[in-house]
């Protein structure tokens, strides 16, 4: 037991190098941040193991957590913080094509949607995986008419089908694309006016896994040395490295454009990874979480089977302060909407 509880946490410090080590140099470490909750857990049946039979080893993994407890942070808050106060109402949405439960049409689910986002009464909302092709599903500048408090937008196509929208209240200034030759995702910035200041505004989709649960069985239940569970293992690991390394050369991208910025910055956005990983830290850099700064347990945001944990984010520039963060429990597709309020930082 104390040679597994080393084992153990072992690979909870590895996980804490993950943010640090570029993915497409060492893919395999970012399975470690990938399994932290996990690795979390595990530590903390150790330390009760060790209570009740030699609290002195208890030690060893209370030491792991504690090294590492700005990232545990990341995954579990104990307290809010809300407010009723004015500020800038920032929602992110990852809509999954509009194509809600099973059975549904992607344009009532747009409409269904829309009214959601309407009762919100959002200054900003950030769009990710909304389906722009050539079909009356759902159409941007329709939806600007519908969104009481939205006035101007900005939208990209990642693909024929798909792509990437920011609704906004405010004037809109410039606009940009990131874009990445390897990369099915995108990301777009838009320069908003609020008042008197000029804010840009990130919406960002990372490169996904593309690993569909329903065509891998070892997912839903694993079987035991079958040759065909070992060949969807071998074709689950492949997505997992491409996605890793595609991610890492997205977020390079997207980073050097923030620390490029004059201005205040707001990123929201699927990041498809977990807070403990190199693609979080890299686009975090300085930046606060609005889930971190104001939101209260475990901030889940992602419903489906892999990787089920916090991979929406709302992050920001120090010129604000968050307040009422929340994951709505909206399941019309395979994320949960999130929110917050910003609020200019008075000094």
């Amino acid at each position: 037991m104390l040679a597994l509880n080393f084992v153990v946490v072992s690979g909870l410090l590895i996980s804490y190098l993950v943010v640090i080590i570029p993915p497409d140099k060492f893919w395999f470490l970012s399975l470690f941040g990938l399994a932290f909750p996990i690795i979390v857990l595990l530590n903390f049946l150790f330390i009760v193991f060790w209570i009740f039979t030699k609290p002195r080893l208890a030690a060893i993994s209370i030491v792991g957590l504690v090294v590492g407890i700005g990232f545990l942070s990341r995954y579990i808050q104990l307290f809010d913080r809300n407010t009723n106060k004015e500020g800038i109402k920032v929602v992110s949405y990852n809509v999954m094509l509009f194509s809600g439960n099973k059975g549904s049409r992607p344009k009532e689910n747009a409409e269904r949607i829309i009214e959601f986002l309407n009762r919100q009464n959002a200054d900003i909302i950030c769009l990710q995986e909304a389906q722009l092709g050539r079909n009356n599903a759902f159409n941007a500048a329709n939806a600007v008419r519908e969104l009481k408090s939205i006035e101007h937008y900005h939208y990209a196509r990642s693909s024929v089908t798909f792509g990437v929208v920011t609704f906004t209240r405010y004037p809109i200034v410039k606009m940009g694309e990131i874009r990445s030759e390897s990369a099915q995702n995108m990301a777009i910035y838009t320069d908003v006016l609020i008042g008197k200041d000029t804010v840009r505004i990130f919406n960002v989709h990372l490169q996904s896994y593309l690993i569909d649960t329903r065509k891998y069985d070892i997912i839903n239940s694993p079987g035991l040395d079958e040759e065909k569970d070992l060949r969807e293992i071998r074709e689950i690991f492949s997505k997992l490295k491409r996605a890793f390394q595609v991610r890492a050369k997205q977020v390079r991208e997207i980073r050097e454009i923030i620390n490029k910025t004059k201005y205040p910055v707001i990123v929201c956005g699927d990041f498809n990874d977990t807070p403990v990983s190199y693609a979080y830290q890299k686009i975090k850099g300085n930046l606060e979480d609005s889930f971190v700064e104001s939101g209260s347990g475990l901030g889940l945001t992602y419903i489906g089977k892999l990787p089920s944990n916090r991979i929406d984010n709302i992050l920001y520039s120090d010129n604000f302060e968050s307040y009422n963060f929340e994951a709505f429990n909206y399941r019309m597709s395979d994320h949960l909407p999130v929110s917050c309020l910003l609020i200019k930082d008075s000094d």
